[in-house]
């Protein structure tokens, strides 16, 4: 699966893992059959630049976009067409989004260092900009009860904050320099996080003391997710999956390289079976994972590749 020149910047399924929605550097929304490759829509121009966050409404009926132009958007997945007027929601680029487990709150972060919460309905705003991190606002999550925030930022801290009340709950600190991905354990427990300082750290979420000592993954970690047997599978910038068991930060097979030039964005199937990449450089890729023998990766059967055409090669640093 391929977005040509835009970089894959976001990822998700459908509930029933048959549908993944992605999203580009070059502001552009498609849909696709997972088993398949097929792209199920023309290309959605959803934002006049990058789109850096996005997920679905809690029906998967909208597609709910933000980008580098500030603004938070709403689609009609169906249809493609504008759900709801645009919401001027930040100055600068938007890096996160979140919503609510009803769907009926959006929370946005971004590189104002600020989150903030959203009327789904009618895109007003539900309370005042929390100031979360001095720098930009790399990635946010939501606890599975909805009543706390969890952000990384460029400046390196890890932060818990009340929702209802936006005061400062906790400090994680551990990283060195800008952390691009945290996620929560589905029990709520335990902060997952990633830096781009080449390591994975586990966080106790009640007291905020280090689970362990940090994962060394040596090289910047982009995209984290979490299985539901107990996996962490991370997407680096050298373009390879590295997986560790969770409970002992041991490693999970061996790295696996998936041809991407940086793994920008990065999804599990909900019965766990699939790993979903995307990347820097376009494409869309499918990795079978069996529970069976979990220390294996491989391409999926129908996975689709195209544009075997010769293309530029950039190598260097880029903003993220």
């Amino acid at each position: 699966m391929n977005h040509g020149i835009g970089a894959v910047s976001a990822l998700t399924l459908t509930r029933d893992g048959s549908e993944i929605v992605s999203a580009d550097a070059m502001g552009r929304v498609l849909r696709w059959r997972r088993e398949t490759g097929e792209a199920l829509c023309p290309l959605l121009v959803a934002h006049k630049r990058s789109v850096w966050a996005m997920l679905l409404g809690p029906d998967d009926q909208e597609i709910v976009t933000a980008g580098s132009d500030g603004t938070l958007r709403r689609w009609n997945r169906a249809t493609s067409t504008s759900a709801a007027a645009p919401v001027s929601a930040h100055d600068e680029w938007i890096l996160a989004l979140r919503k609510t487990k009803d769907g009926t709150e959006l929370l946005t972060a971004a590189y104002d260092g600020t989150v903030r919460r959203w009327n789904r309905a009618d895109g007003a705003p539900l309370a005042a900009p929390l100031t979360a991190h001095d720098g930009a606002v790399r990635a946010m999550a939501l606890t599975p009860d909805d009543r706390e925030i969890v952000t990384a930022g460029n400046d390196g801290a890890v932060r818990r904050w009340d929702r209802a009340a936006a005061t400062l709950l906790a400090g994680l600190d551990g990283h060195v320099g800008p952390v691009p991905t945290v996620v929560v354990s589905a029990d709520g427990s335990e902060i997952v996080s990633g830096g781009r300082d080449g390591t994975v750290r586990r966080w106790d979420r009640e007291s905020g003391r280090p689970l362990a000592a940090p994962i060394v993954a040596g090289v910047p970690v982009r995209a984290l997710a979490l299985t539901t047997d107990g996996e962490i599978v991370a997407g680096c910038d050298d373009g390879i999956i590295r997986r560790w068991q969770r409970a002992t930060g041991q490693p999970v097979g061996s790295p696996l390289a998936t041809d991407h030039w940086s793994i920008w964005a990065i999804t599990v199937t909900p019965d766990d079976r699939e790993i979903i990449t995307g990347g820097w450089e376009g494409y869309i890729r499918r990795w079978a994972r069996d529970p069976a023998d979990p220390t294996a990766l491989r391409p999926a059967v129908n996975q689709t590749r195209v544009d075997p055409a010769p293309r530029l090669v950039i190598r260097g640093i880029t903003p993220f």
